[in-house]
C-alpha cells in the first residue's frame, strides 16, 4: 500500500479528513485495494464510509438478489430494485457517493473464486458469513497474508472480529511524568520503540512517537482458545456481558453443526461451557437474550448495523491510514443497553 502523491482536486475534496491524519495517511487510502464480501445492511454502512472516505479501490461481491426482507435495512435499495441482482440495483448510487473511486461489482460467490482472486486486494471486510464461511476465508487470509474484518448480527446483538495477523502502528502523545518503556502492554500489543523530540514552540514540551506491534489470532483459534481468565479482575468478570458467550457459542454451533437449528436448551448448556472457558460466573447468562439470540439469529436491523458499519469503516481507515492502533480483536454490541465492550483473546 505505498502512497501516490495527491492531486490539488483530492487535497481539496478531502481536506477535512487530511487536517485529521496527514496526506500521507490520505495517499495510502487512496492507492489501497479493499474487497468486500456481501451487501447486506452492514455491509451497505461499511461501503457508505470508505467510499466517502477516498478508497482507491474496492471490489463489492455479493450473489443475492433483492427482497422485501431486504427493504427495512439498506438504504442503497427500493422497493422498484425487488428481484434484481444486489450489485445491479446499488453500484451507480455507490458509485455517485464518490465518483473517483474504482468500484468492481462480482456475482460470484466464495465457492467460484480461486486462491488468485483474493491475492490482488490489501484487505477484506466479509459480512452475513456463517461461521464455517468465516474460517474458511480467515485461513485464507492468512496463508495470502491479508487483513480481515468480519462483522455479523443477530437482530439486536452483533460482532466484530478482526485478524490482521501482525500490524505495526505509530502513535504520538505528549510525554507524562512516567516516559514510556519498551515491552508488552497485553498478551496480543508489545511497544517495540519510543522516539522523542522536542515541541518546535515550547521546548518544556516533549512529544513520544511510539511503535506498537499487534499480534492476532485466527476466529478457529479464537473459538478454541478465548478466555478471559488473568485479563480481568474478579470484579470485571462478574460484569462481562452475556452477549459475548452468547456470541461465541452461536458461532461455533453454526461451524460444528453446518446450519442445524439450536434449541434454547442447548444454547443455554452451550453458553455455560463457554463461561466457563471465559472465566466468567453463569449467572450473566440471561434467559430472556438466549432467547431473542435464537429467534433474530441472521437478522440485520439497520440501527445495529450502523453501529457495527461504522466501526469497522473507521479503524479500516485506520490500518489503511496506518496511523493509532487498531482494534484487537473481539467486539460485541447489546443493542438493548448500547454497550459495546472490546475483548482481547
Amino acid at each position: 500500500m505505498n502512497g501516490e502523491k495527491l492531486s490539488e482536486d483530492e487535497i481539496a475534496l478531502y481536506d477535512r479528513q487530511i487536517r485529521l491524519w496527514g496526506l500521507a495517511a490520505q495517499a495510502n487510502m487512496r492507492s489501497a485495494k479493499v474487497l468486500l464480501i456481501n451487501l447486506g445492511a452492514v455491509g451497505s454502512e461499511i461501503t457508505k464510509s470508505i467510499v466517502l472516505s477516498g478508497i482507491g479501490h474496492l471490489t463489492i461481491m455479493d450473489g443475492h438478489k433483492v427482497t422485501e426482507e431486504d427493504l427495512g435495512s439498506q438504504f442503497f435499495i427500493g422497493s422498484e430494485d425487488i428481484g434484481q441482482w444486489k450489485i445491479d440495483a446499488t453500484k451507480e448510487r455507490i458509485q455517485d457517493l464518490n465518483p473517483r473511486v474504482e468500484l468492481n461489482f462480482d456475482k460470484q460467490t466464495l465457492r467460484e473464486k480461486d486462491e488468485g482472486f483474493f491475492q490482488q486486494f490489501d484487505l477484506i471486510v466479509a459480512t452475513e458469513m456463517k461461521a464455517d464461511e468465516a474460517i474458511k476465508i480467515n485461513t485464507l487470509t492468512r496463508r495470502l497474508n491479508i487483513p480481515l474484518y468480519i462483522a455479523g448480527s443477530n437482530g439486536l446483538f452483533a460482532y466484530i472480529f478482526i485478524d490482521l495477523i501482525e500490524f505495526i502502528s505509530e502513535d504520538e502523545k505528549l510525554q507524562s511524568m512516567r516516559p514510556t518503556f519498551v515491552g508488552p502492554i497485553s498478551s496480543n500489543r508489545s511497544i517495540i520503540e519510543v522516539n522523542t523530540r522536542k515541541d518546535e514552540e515550547d521546548a518544556k514540551k516533549t512529544f513520544e512517537r511510539i511503535k506498537i506491534k499487534n499480534s492476532y489470532k485466527s476466529l478457529e483459534e479464537v473459538l478454541s482458545t478465548a478466555t478471559l481468565k488473568e485479563k480481568m479482575t474478579r470484579r470485571q468478570l462478574k460484569r462481562v456481558t452475556s452477549v459475548l458467550p452468547l456470541t461465541l457459542c452461536l458461532l461455533q454451533h453454526e461451524f460444528n453443526q453446518k446450519g442445524e437449528e439450536i434449541s434454547f436448551e442447548q444454547m443455554k448448556r452451550d453458553a455455560f461451557v463457554w463461561c466457563e472457558q471465559l472465566g466468567v460466573p453463569k449467572t450473566v447468562i440471561n434467559d430472556e437474550y438466549t432467547q431473542q439470540f435464537i429467534k433474530q439469529k441472521g437478522i440485520e436491523f439497520a440501527p445495529v448495523a450502523a453501529i457495527i458499519g461504522g466501526a469497522v469503516a473507521q479503524d479500516v481507515i485506520n490500518i489503511l491510514g496506518k496511523r493509532l492502533s487498531p482494534l484487537n480483536n473481539f467486539i460485541v454490541l447489546d443493542g438493548i443497553t448500547l454497550d459495546m465492550p472490546l475483548f482481547e483473546f
